[in-house]
């Protein structure tokens, strides 16, 4: 993939029965599944929404 994922942020989302949840977790296990993932990512699809405008939507304030 030929995008810099170094500044990226990663924002997680799990659907449970059918409703989407943002998800929280502790410093360290954060720091651990973000280096995880930008390893693993393989694609990256612009949505052209900024993680402000996604908590919007969610109601997340």
């Amino acid at each position: 993939m030929d995008k810099n994922l170094i500044n990226a942020q990663i924002s997680i989302l799990f659907e449970i029965n059918g409703q989407v949840h943002l998800v929280g977790f502790e410093k360290e296990r954060l720091e651990g599944l973000t280096e995880l993932i930008k390893m693993a990512v393989e694609v990256a699809v612009p949505t052209g929404k900024s993680q402000a405008q996604l908590r919007e939507f969610l109601n997340c304030k």
